[in-house]
């Protein structure tokens, strides 16, 4: 019979054997286990987790960083079209220049003449509480007028009658100055007929120069103003009767009366009267040439069309208030005409 406890014996030495030999590498196992926890719990501690959102601090002395508020400005939008045009574009130089926001409401009568697409909309009664910087002078260019930071809010108006506050963004300004598609589909209309009416049959085998006769309230005026004379439409019109072979002008006019009276005879002419201001303005804007009398309207006309542009040299009478403030280098852009 064998002996049971021996052979259990010799069983049992493998497996002690074999403990010994794990024990040392389940040791350093455990070591590494809790050496990389330690390091793991570290890393947490110093790595926290960034917050989806920054919560904006007032400014202390504890501040580390400063961010730049933008400034907005609003233009002060009143007067005639010619007018608003002015303080429209004024302030859309500034505000590209000194990267501002620009305001214009959305009821602003300019919005619905021209498709302007750069500005907020935001409600007028914002505008309210900001401060004013107002150009009293009108036809004179005054950089010092614009001597604000542009993180303030600003409501700029009154005049800014000079080409030089917004030259230097003409292109992206005439974009935005594009009649709204209804107003020039009634221009083109307008010219179309008038063609047809004389029998020219191509638009390039005429030359088109719109005229623009200010007279209404500037009739025996005294804020210093020198309306149109029959001489002056007579040399303008030569003007340009001299330089093209074959030319139309089309006039528009708060005289019409008068005009029609005074207009050069010599030459053929057509008068429009659409019966609302921007229907009119578009249709002289599309033709090729200008002659302008006195005032802003007819000023946008000449800037708006684009092609050569005269106007009056004497537009301002002696020793009145408007020819002290009048600087012609500033109102009138250098390659236009005066006769």
């Amino acid at each position: 019979m064998r002996n049971n406890s021996g052979s259990m014996t010799e069983k049992t030495k493998p497996l002690k054997q074999k403990l010994l030999y794990l024990a040392p590498c389940i040791l350093l196992l455990f070591f590494l286990y809790v050496l990389l926890r330690q390091l793991f719990d570290r890393s947490r501690a110093t790595n926290l987790p960034v917050p989806l959102y920054r919560r904006v601090m007032s400014t202390t002395q504890f501040d580390t960083v400063t961010r730049k508020k933008k400034g907005s400005i609003c233009p002060i939008l009143q007067g005639g079209l010619g007018n608003r045009l002015f303080q429209f574009s004024t302030s859309f130089a500034v505000a590209r220049t000194k990267q501002m926001e620009l305001i214009i409401p959305s009821d602003a009568e300019i919005r619905k003449v021209f498709a302007i697409t750069v500005t907020s909309n935001i409600s007028k009664g914002l505008c309210k509480g900001f401060r004013k910087v107002l150009d009293k002078a009108s036809p004179t260019f005054n950089k010092s007028l614009l001597n604000f930071s542009s993180e303030d809010n600003i409501q700029l108006g009154y005049g800014l009658q000079s080409w030089k506050y917004f030259h230097m963004y003409d292109k992206e300004l005439r974009k935005q100055l594009t009649f709204r598609k209804h107003i020039q589909n009634t221009a083109e209309q307008t010219i179309w007929k008038i063609l047809q009416r004389r029998k020219i049959k191509s638009r390039k085998s005429i030359t088109l120069v719109g005229v623009h006769i200010r007279r209404g309230d500037k009739v025996g005026n005294h804020d210093g103003f020198n309306i149109a004379t029959p001489e002056y439409l007579n040399r303008s019109v030569n003007y340009y009767a001299k330089r093209y072979a074959t030319v139309i002008f089309l006039v528009i006019s708060d005289g019409v009366v008068w005009s029609k009276n005074n207009m050069p005879s010599h030459v053929p002419v057509e008068f429009i009267s659409l019966g609302r201001t921007e229907f009119d303005m578009a249709t002289v804007v599309a033709c090729d040439h200008t002659i302008m009398t006195i005032g802003t309207f007819g000023w946008w006309i000449g800037y708006l069309t684009g092609g050569k542009v005269v106007y009056v040299k004497d537009a301002a009478k002696k020793g009145s208030q408007f020819e002290r403030i009048l600087n012609f280098e500033d109102h009138f852009y250098p390659e236009w005409v005066g006769l």
